[in-house]
């Protein structure tokens, strides 16, 4: 029986959390004693994961580790305070290392034939420190636009050297990442999608729209990442421009941004075209009756949410982000220039030219996302 376990910081909910669930329920788990170590025990999700995989959490030291030292002060909570200054303090001197040999101790109580750090940043010096036999880090971050490690690199060169191989999720990932730190022992893996569970999630209930409009639809973390901000000004503009009697946006999420948003909206008087629906467990029956899937991400190191419509048969609008040529074929829908005037123009095309949507969905009916080979890639990653 192979031990393995998987890192991650939080359980909440976004692409890490639904990828790490999506990979444990469809892998064959034969064979494969799995745990899945939460940092922190913030967040709601990852309570689908199939039976016999056990949770684990962290001790109280990882409590402020995706806290900023702004949220920190602001809360003004001296024990977190306290704890914030003393994180650093270990990341800049080098001596988190021993800092988390003894605080594995507190919450492992099995060595692991394979572990997995699921997530960059923190997840990655917490297992590179362990002791398990062979160590992966999965890597999601695209290191030219984010680079979670810069304020501590000298650290950083020494974690991931202690790793077997990592694991980046396109090639363009991977390609960022080589020019900041060179890591020859890398390996590609697509995202995971549970196609199947995606189609009967979208059955779960109805969502209607009214068809004689172009509904546009958006799901994503509230976030400068995701362009939302710029988004809702693209919309004021067009309105002034062309008109939006025949379209609606409808937002699905939630995140630090979603105020600004709110309140850009209410202030170019979009409330009757644009609906803030809030976070939503289950926001596929909403996709599935939508007619264009829009991703206005400023930078985006994969783009889930994009197969997920695909997958649906939703034409898809998308900047031009890293991976989006390696993941997604122009005649599944639109790639834009990365700027507000790319969304508007894109935007605009739409509305003008409604038959260009049915171009589109024609060629989706055929559209298959190869699951079986990114699965047996996984696999074999685990199994050796």
């Amino acid at each position: 029986m192979k031990k393995i376990l998987f890192v991650v910081d939080e359980k909440k909910m976004g692409g890490v959390s639904v990828l790490l669930s999506d990979i444990l329920n469809n892998i064959n788990l034969k064979n494969k004693e799995i745990d899945v170590m939460v940092l922190h025990n913030s967040g709601d999700y990852l309570d689908d994961l199939p039976k016999g995989i056990n949770l684990i959490y962290g001790t109280s030291f990882f409590d402020v580790i995706d806290l900023t030292f702004k949220e920190i002060l602001k809360s003004k909570n001296l024990s977190k305070i306290y704890k914030k200054f003393k994180l650093v303090f270990l990341m800049k001197t080098g001596l988190i290392k021993n800092k988390i040999i003894k605080e594995r101790k507190k919450c492992i109580n099995k060595k692991y034939d394979v572990e997995v750090a699921f997530k960059d940043g923190f997840c990655a010096i917490f297992t590179a420190y362990g002791d398990s036999k062979k160590k992966y880090h999965w890597l999601h971050t695209d290191y030219s636009m984010y680079d979670c490690t810069a304020n501590y690199k000298k650290l950083f060169i020494d974690v991931f050297s202690k790793f077997d191989n990592i694991i980046a999720i396109s090639k363009s990932v991977a390609k960022k990442f080589n020019e900041k730190y060179n890591f020859k022992k890398m390996k590609v893996i697509y995202n995971l999608i549970n196609t199947e569970k995606i189609i009967q999630k979208a059955e779960e209930f109805e969502v209607k729209n009214n068809k004689e409009k172009i509904n546009f639809i958006s799901v994503g973390r509230f976030h400068n990442m995701k362009g939302y901000d710029r988004l809702i000004d693209v919309f004021a503009r067009l309105n002034k421009e062309v008109g939006l009697d025949n379209v609606t946006l409808r937002l699905i999420g939630s995140g630090p941004d979603f105020d600004l948003v709110k309140n850009k909206i209410k202030e170019n008087k979009l409330e009757k075209i644009i609906v803030l629906e809030g976070l939503k467990k289950n926001p596929f029956p909403y996709v599935k009756s939508s007619d264009v899937f829009l991703m206005c991400s400023r930078y985006e190191p994969f783009g889930l949410v994009i197969l997920e419509a695909m997958v649906l048969n939703v034409p898809v609008l998308s900047t031009e982000v890293a991976s989006i040529k390696e993941i997604m074929d122009e005649k599944y829908g639109m790639i834009v220039e990365n700027t507000e005037n790319g969304l508007c123009n894109g935007i605009k095309n739409i509305i003008q030219d409604r038959s260009i949507l049915k171009k589109y969905k024609k060629e989706l009916n055929k559209y298959k996302y190869p699951i079986n080979d990114i699965v047996l890639m996984i696999e074999e990653l685990l199994d050796n």
